[in-house]
């Protein structure tokens, strides 16, 4: 029995389908593997998009300085596909006039979005104890929260107790001895509270619940 399976395409063959498919004359390469535009000269093309070979390029003109001139055709009428339109960036309107009114502070020139007489800033100066954060001093009290700490205060102090509890081994009397000690001189009697209790062995859960502040609400 003679041997079954796909037979090659003979080059003749490979040549005609080319020319039908494509509707201009095909050269096949040297290995026999492609087949490239046939040039009127007889050559192979640089591509199927360029009618002529490089040597029939710079003997009419459209080489200069070593580089093919591209201005003589375009990429999206040559190869058929509609042209590219570029996007335009998209800008914000401008804000409306005296959307919001003129902050009531001396030379502030902000808008006065909180209430609509002072600016953020203006709005914690007047009365900073009350209204700003009393971690950060920046940002407005909170309001969910029972120690006024604000969300972005709240992210920190949790990031600093996970890093001091992984660095005490995860020891409670050497993490709150390590507080107590920090903050002496802001507030000595707490201090002094916290350690007291911690030489008593007296720190109780519940009163770690009374004495920290509710930083979730």
């Amino acid at each position: 029995m003679p041997p079954t399976g796909n037979k090659k395409m003979a080059s003749e063959d490979r040549l005609a389908n080319f020319v039908a498919r494509h509707g201009f004359q095909g050269i096949i390469s040297p290995s026999g593997k492609d087949i490239h535009r046939m040039c009127a000269c007889g050559k192979a093309t640089a591509s199927l998009i360029q009618p002529e070979c490089v040597l029939c390029e710079k003997a009419s003109g459209k080489w200069q300085g070593g580089k093919r001139k591209r201005n003589y055709e375009k990429a999206g009428l040559v190869a058929g596909k509609p042209q590219r339109v570029p996007q335009v960036s998209y800008h914000a309107p401008p804000a409306e006039p005296r959307r919001y009114p003129q902050c009531r502070t001396k030379e502030c020139n902000q808008m006065a979005k909180h209430r609509g007489t002072l600016c953020g800033k203006c709005y914690l100066a007047a009365d900073p104890e009350t209204r700003a954060c009393p971690a950060c001093k920046k940002a407005p009290r909170s309001a969910k929260c029972q120690s006024g700490v604000c969300h972005s205060c709240v992210v920190k102090i949790a990031r600093a107790a996970n890093r001091l509890w992984e660095v005490s081994g995860q020891h409670m009397t050497l993490a709150c001895t390590a507080l107590a000690h920090e903050g002496m001189d802001a507030d000595a009697h707490a201090s002094n509270q916290l350690l007291e209790a911690l030489q008593m062995d007296k720190l109780s859960p519940e009163d770690m619940e009374v004495a920290v502040f509710d930083l979730e609400g």
